[in-house]
């Protein structure tokens, strides 16, 4: 078997059994050897015929970087099982697993575990290990501004390592019954994840994030900011005392009942109690006093609310010979939801410049946004984007491109990306909700004022605009590697204005100031 050896990739990360290794980072040090087929690569000279060492690095040091373990015994473990589940063409893999400062009194050069595992091996794991797991959350609270509130957990739960938010629905409200008079109601919502985290961890995820937005624990049934918890994990059945799968209640209330069958009208609750959520929603004793709130409260519209405050208006300097790369109008447009027999059924946008329904059926287009900033903290800001804009009421992602880095020769370097959708909104209010979501990311970032995130409407299948506030398809972008780069990486068939991406990004002048940052940044976690 044919071999390849990656060493000495390095990361900071807080494993180990004493308190201080928990929160103090400390360098770790690994290499692996990848045993592997390369005869085809041998004659093809083809990447996709060997493995990416590349993404291997990124996915060790994602790894180092992740949740804490107790033991390099364990890291090095996680670091081989993620390494065969995602390489299907590695039959087996040797990593080592080098702690060059550990807590040692005595003088010592390194300290190192090494294990082996093959396919078989992995092939034979349980649920718990380095996979894609995925997961449904309920969330609630009744204390403060909880769509803010839930709206700001959302992002912080796509931001656990490894974890992606894959679904968000309606927001329901829910009379506080059985507590004392002038409780405030309760808003709920559930939403679907995706993640490489055991659930004991997502839990652990979870309960910090309460936290920090406030919940306490004083009290079983009482008041709170914020409530998280995982109704389902895997379709797992455990009786667990820690975390009991399902939730033991869930098949009861209609608070969490309502906003699932809502996301997902074919899900099923698995356990003694289970079957399909719509026939136990049905069921629910309290299923009439859940009552549909919002369908756009991820935008932070509210009902016919301008999203995220009020949006930067454009300038005559946005025109196509400037890197203004803007679009945005003053406000944008409410776009309302009705229920229907407890499923969401989203009803046309209204105040478009373009035919958005046909009769009573909304009409649904695909859309190019781009994502870029210069922030530290930029990866952080795409993926709340992302979830802001999934959560958009007749709006769904689609497709997410790779992570680009960007080099400026004036100002700091910056990070890219592109992301496809289908909407049933207008071009205008698109690129108005993509100004409110800016807005909400930027606010504080800056001190001069501008923004951290920049979101635009490169292009929009059947629309074509030239107006100050809204001109699709976007003309800088045909010039613009940031936007073209990953846009090509995520559609190798990409066309922009009837012209392949791949022969614009060719002619781009600013090519050669783009490159692959990481292919897996959504699910991977922190950079």
């Amino acid at each position: 078997m044919d071999t390849i050896r990656l060493t000495g990739v390095r990361a900071d990360g807080t494993h180990g059994v004493l308190d201080f290794e928990h929160e103090r980072p400390q360098p770790f040090v690994v290499d692996i050897t990848l045993h592997v087929d390369l005869t085809r690569a041998g004659h093809s000279d083809d990447l996709n015929d060997t493995v990416n060492y590349g993404l291997v690095a990124e996915r060790i040091v994602d790894i180092i970087r992740g949740p804490h373990v107790d033991l390099i015994e364990r890291l090095a473990a996680r670091i081989a099982d993620a390494i065969l589940t995602e390489h299907r063409s590695v039959a087996a893999v040797d990593v080592t697993v080098h702690k060059p400062n550990a807590p040692i009194t005595v003088p010592f050069a390194d300290v190192s575990v090494s294990i082996s595992r093959s396919r078989d091996d992995a092939d034979g794991n349980e649920p718990d290990t380095f996979g894609v797991h995925h997961a449904v959350i309920a969330m609630g609270g009744n204390i403060g501004d909880v769509a803010a509130t839930m709206r700001a957990a959302v992002a912080d739960i796509d931001g656990l390592d490894g974890t992606q938010v894959t679904g968000v629905s309606p927001l329901y409200r829910t009379a506080a019954w059985g507590m004392a008079d002038g409780t405030p109601d309760f808003l709920n919502a559930v939403i679907e994840v995706a993640t490489t985290l055991p659930a004991a961890e997502l839990l652990a995820g979870l309960q910090s994030i309460e936290a920090a937005h406030g919940r306490t624990r004083e009290a079983h049934w009482s008041s709170r900011t914020l409530d998280l918890d995982i109704i389902d994990y895997d379709a797992t059945v455990s009786d667990d005392p820690n975390l009991t799968l399902p939730h033991p209640r869930a098949w009861q209330r209609a608070f969490v009942l309502a906003p699932w069958h809502a996301l997902d009208p074919a899900a099923t609750l698995v356990g003694r109690h289970g079957g399909a959520v719509g026939d136990l929603l049905a069921a629910a004793s309290d299923r009439d006093d859940v009552r549909p709130s919002d369908d756009d409260w991820m935008t932070g519209a509210g009902a016919c609310g301008t999203a995220f405050g009020t949006a930067h208006a454009a300038t005559a300097e946005d025109t196509d010979d400037t890197d203004v790369d803007t679009q945005d109008i003053s406000a944008p447009a409410c776009v309302s939801g009705r229920h229907d027999d407890g499923a969401n059924s989203l009803s046309g946008p209204h105040g478009s410049g373009e035919e958005t329904t046909v009769g009573e059926r909304p009409v649904f287009r695909t859309a190019i946004v781009s994502m870029d900033s210069a922030s530290t903290d930029a990866e952080r800001l795409f993926r709340s984007a992302i979830v802001a804009i999934d959560g958009i009421a007749g709006t769904q992602i689609d497709g997410i491109s790779p992570l680009y880095h960007v080099s400026n020769f004036e100002g700091p370097d910056g990070m890219a990306a592109v992301v496809q959708l289908t909407t049933n909104l207008g071009a205008r209010e698109l690129i108005g909700v993509l100004g409110g979501i800016e807005t909400s990311a930027s606010a504080g970032e800056h001190a001069d004022g501008s923004r951290a995130l920049d979101l635009d409407l490169v292009d929009m299948a059947g629309v074509t605009e030239d107006e100050p506030d809204c001109r699709v398809p976007w003309p800088t972008a045909r010039r613009h590697a940031a936007v073209l780069a990953p846009w090509l990486d995520m559609d190798p068939n990409a066309r922009l204005g009837g012209d392949p991406v791949s022969f614009l990004l060719a002619m781009a002048p600013d090519a050669d100031r783009v490159g692959l940052l990481s292919d897996h940044w959504i699910i991977g976690g922190t950079l």
